[in-house]
């Protein structure tokens, strides 16, 4: 049994079968204990988790772009960055569309996304209640 075939079967089952991924995870490490071979798994598994993190931060990046679409065609932005935020246009464009700042993307805090939220549904309640009288 080699150890770098043993990962790479553990590196196909990560997004297949968690059941599978865990049987084999346990069988590497049972089977490889020598300190060179933990230290190579655990690099391994950092390195996995890190593409993963990657991975899931795009997919929230991208699904908020997708659901702020249409509200942006109804809705000034502008008006959300400066009256929930207290920041320009440009820094929620940024933020929506994970533009690199300071050589980093820039994303959304789950306290801005609440914020966000909280800022469309008082919007929303606002564009409801309103009502032309003539």
């Amino acid at each position: 049994m080699e150890l770098k075939s043993e990962l790479k079967k553990l590196d196909e089952l990560k997004s297949v079968d968690s059941e599978k991924f865990e049987s084999q995870y346990l069988l590497i490490k049972e089977n490889f204990t020598s300190s060179e071979e933990m230290r190579l798994i655990d690099s391994y598994i950092s390195i996995m988790l890190s593409e993963s993190e990657e991975r899931i931060d795009s997919f929230i990046e991208e699904s908020v772009k997708m659901q702020l679409e249409k509200v942006s065609q109804i809705v000034s932005l502008s008006y959300i960055a400066t009256r929930y935020f207290s920041k320009t246009r440009n820094w929620l464009y940024q933020k929506i569309n994970g533009c690199s700042v300071n050589g980093k993307p820039a994303k959304f805090t789950p306290e801005e996304i609440t914020t966000l939220n909280l800022a469309l549904q008082d919007i929303s309640k606002d564009i409801g209640s309103t009502v032309i009288k003539i």
